[in-house]
């Protein structure tokens, strides 16, 4: 679940250009920080796939540092960036474990942002007017094979796919951003429900 997540909110600026050559797709990088550092808070709407099916959609709200929540159907993941709890809400089951920053399936936007790229190759291209930055690892740190963002025109991520040996192809596709709205420290905190499972693995 983590690695289906793992970069379910980057959110950018563009770097305005017809064509990217590789040493583009880093000068482009380095223009996405700066978007970064300005979004202190954020929510959209998503739509996720994995290999054409297993469709699932919610929202995602984020805000700084490594705070989370994805409510979707039958789940709920939140993290306040030292404590993530995922919910089963089905089974009515709670899972709690400690945030660990340093394992690579975590879901993390300074991880995407600041610490992914530095082991890949970054490229940039753009295909039927859309602009596309690519992240190719070239480590045995991370295990996908790559990951791909589509900017829009509003110079936030529309749509991300992500292609793994293991899993194969996950698309997710962005709505309905809404930026630095103040979101409290509280959606990012999760009480378990009266009479839930609680599996504590911290």
């Amino acid at each position: 679940m983590k690695r289906i997540f793992f970069i379910a909110c980057c959110f950018f600026l563009v770097f305005d250009s017809n064509s990217f050559s590789q040493s583009d797709g880093k000068e482009l990088l380095e223009q996405l920080r700066s978007k970064f550092d300005s979004i202190q808070d954020l929510s959209a709407k998503f739509v996720q796939e994995t290999n054409g099916k297993n469709t699932q959609s919610g929202m995602l709200f984020y805000k700084r540092t490594n705070k989370l929540r994805i409510n979707l159907n039958s789940l709920i993941i939140v993290s306040n960036g030292s404590t993530s709890w995922s919910y089963n809400k089905k089974e009515n089951k709670v899972i709690i474990s400690n945030y660990d920053d340093t394992d690579p399936g975590v879901f993390s936007i300074d991880e995407i942002v600041y610490k992914f790229p530095s082991h890949c190759d970054v490229t940039s291209r753009v295909d039927n007017g859309e602009r596309i930055l690519t992240l190719t690892p070239n480590s045995y740190t991370y295990n996908f094979d790559s990951i791909e963002l589509w900017l829009n025109k509003d110079n936030l991520i529309s749509k991300v796919l992500i292609s793994d040996s293991m899993i194969g192809k996950i698309e997710i596709l962005f709505s309905d951003y809404d930026l630095n709205q103040n979101l409290a420290d509280s959606e990012f905190s999760f009480v378990p429900p009266e009479g839930s499972k609680v599996i504590d693995l911290r």
